[in-house]
C-alpha cells in the first residue's frame, strides 16, 4: 500500500503555528506570576510585574490612572521570588511580603500621596487584630496579648496616620501582620520622626513610594508566641523631581536607647540592598534604577 504523501506546511502557516505557541507561552508565564488574594472579602489578581512604559521612557504613575489589569503593578514594589507569601489589602491599599517564621512583613510596600497626608477623615482605634488574610491561608500569626509584658510597643511599618481617610483603611493598618516589635524610645522618637517627616516629602514632592520592614535576618530572638525581633529596621524611598527621580534610605538599631536623629541613619539605596538583600524599587527602567540608587542628593531630601 502506497504511504500518504508527507503534510508540508507553508512558511506561512509555520510561523503562524509558532507565534500561536509563543503566545500561549507568554500566557502561561503571566499566569504563573499572579496569585489570588483574599482580604477584607475581596479577590484581586495580584501580578508581580513592572508598571508600563510612557512614550518618554519614565514608568507611569501608578495610583493616578490604575490599570484594572495589573492592580499592583506599581513602582513601590520590591522583586519578589515568594510571590505565594505576598498579600494586597485592598482596604488599606498597600502590598507586603509575610514571613511565616518570624509572624510579621519581611516588608511592606505603598504609595503615600499628597492626598494622603491632607486627609484627616479617621479616628485612630487602636484595634490591633490578627490579619484576616493570613489566618486564612492558615499560617503562623501574633496575637494582640504577645506584646503585654514584652517591653516592646507595637510597632506601625506602614504608619496609622498614612492612612487616615477613612475607618476602613485606618483599621487595615492594625493588623499584626503590619506590627513589629520595637523598643519604645524608638518608636516613639526617631521612627516616629522619620515617618513624620516622609509625610511632609508626599506634601512637597506630591508621591513618595514607600518599602518598610525590620530586617528578619537568621537567629532573632522572640517576644512571647514566636515574633521575631528585628535587630534594625529600614525604609527605602523614591520620589519624582520634575523629570527624574530621587531616592534615599534610611536603617536604624532596634536599640532601648538609640542615639542621635534619625537623620543620622540615612544611607543610599544601594547601600540598604546589599544590607537586606532586597532589590528595591525594580520597575525603573535600569539605567534610572542604577543612578538614583547609588546616591544621596541631600539637598532634595531634605
Amino acid at each position: 500500500m502506497r504511504k500518504p504523501p508527507p503534510i508540508r506546511l507553508s512558511k506561512k502557516v509555520h510561523r503562524k503555528l509558532i507565534f500561536s505557541l509563543l503566545l500561549l507561552l507568554a500566557a502561561a508565564v503571566v499566569v504563573s506570576r499572579c496569585m489570588v488574594s483574599r482580604t477584607g472579602g475581596a479577590v484581586s489578581v495580584v501580578p508581580v510585574l513592572p508598571p508600563a512604559e510612557k512614550a518618554d521612557g519614565m514608568p507611569s504613575v501608578p495610583g493616578r490612572m490604575p490599570d484594572p489589569r495589573r492592580p499592583c503593578a506599581g513602582l513601590e514594589l520590591p522583586a519578589c521570588s515568594r510571590g505565594e507569601f505576598l498579600i494586597r489589602n485592598e482596604a488599606g491599599r498597600y502590598t507586603l511580603l509575610y514571613d511565616t517564621a518570624y509572624r510579621q512583613a519581611a516588608w511592606v510596600a505603598y504609595l503615600l500621596t499628597r492626598e494622603d497626608v491632607r486627609r484627616r477623615g479617621a479616628k485612630r482605634r487602636n484595634a490591633f487584630r490578627r490579619d484576616p488574610e493570613v489566618v486564612a491561608r492558615g499560617w503562623p500569626t501574633a496575637v494582640d496579648r504577645d506584646y503585654a509584658g514584652s517591653g516592646f510597643d507595637r510597632g506601625h511599618l506602614l504608619p496609622s496616620a498614612d492612612r487616615d481617610d477613612s475607618r476602613a483603611e485606618n483599621d487595615a493598618t492594625f493588623y499584626l501582620s503590619n506590627v513589629s516589635p520595637q523598643y519604645p524610645k524608638l518608636n516613639r522618637n526617631q521612627w516616629r520622626l522619620l515617618e513624620e517627616q516622609v509625610r511632609r516629602w508626599a506634601d512637597r514632592y506630591d508621591s513618595v513610594y514607600v518599602v518598610t520592614g525590620g530586617e528578619l535576618e537568621p537567629g532573632l530572638r522572640r517576644i512571647r508566641g514566636g515574633t521575631g525581633i528585628p535587630r534594625h529596621y529600614f525604609k527605602a524611598l523614591l520620589a519624582r523631581a520634575e523629570k527624574d527621580w530621587r531616592a534615599i534610605a534610611f536603617r536604624l538599631p532596634n536599640v532601648a536607647s538609640p542615639e542621635g536623629r534619625w537623620t543620622d541613619y540615612s544611607l543610599s539605596v544601594d547601600r540598604l540592598e546589599e544590607l537586606t538583600g532586597i532589590d528595591f524599587f525594580p520597575a525603573l527602567p535600569d539605567s534610572i534604577e542604577r543612578r538614583v540608587e547609588s546616591r544621596v542628593d541631600a539637598g532634595f531630601w531634605k
